[in-house]
């Protein structure tokens, strides 16, 4: 369900660039914790993206704390020892 909701709403932002015609870009997402659903959350976002040929951009690259996210403090691609 979430799947098949994500495509839905790429789909539609995508008919919305396309009658604007602006580019397609998106960003601040998948800021979840090291799971099995943040995993899915954000192969379902990048595949829904990518099948639109869309731009995209991980929400954060490394953690740097930051406390206005509801994926706390631990988010980002790595680690606290650096690691992947």
């Amino acid at each position: 369900m979430c799947r098949a909701f994500v495509f839905q709403k790429v789909t539609k932002r995508s008919e919305d660039a396309k009658r604007l015609g602006v580019p397609l870009m998106f960003t601040e997402f998948g800021a979840c914790f090291n799971s099995l659903e943040c995993y899915t959350e954000v192969t379902n976002s990048c595949d829904a993206f990518d099948s639109k040929l869309a731009s995209w951009a991980y929400w954060q690259y490394k953690s740097f704390g930051d406390f206005t996210t509801t994926g706390g403090t631990a988010e980002g691609m790595f680690n606290e020892d650096g690691t992947p």
